[in-house]
């Protein structure tokens, strides 16, 4: 990834190294999401707390540096299913 990465680039190349293949739907079944939250669920694991959908023309790098989640909160960048967003945002 770079700083020119888009975010449906970073997608279709994770899944091209994965081998996952899309359903068919052009690569619209996967979204980069920008997570921020903390450590400390049961077990150390991380616990999300806002979640958002980058659009595919959006640069993640870019993001990363203009952007910093507040005190004791981190950014992780996840791929997730679109329709799984769509509808946890119901």
């Amino acid at each position: 990834a770079t700083p020119r990465s888009s975010a449906r680039e970073l997608v279709r190349e994770a899944l091209e190294r994965y081998g996952v293949t899309p359903d068919g739907d052009g690569g619209d079944t996967f979204v980069l999401c920008d997570v921020v939250g903390r450590a400390g669920g049961p077990g150390g694991g991380w616990v999300p707390e806002h979640l958002r959908v980058l659009g595919d023309a959006e640069r993640p790098l870019v993001l990363q540096d203009v952007w910093k989640p507040k005190a004791g909160c981190s950014r992780r960048f996840e791929i997730r299913r679109r329709h799984e967003v769509e509808r946890a945002g119901d």
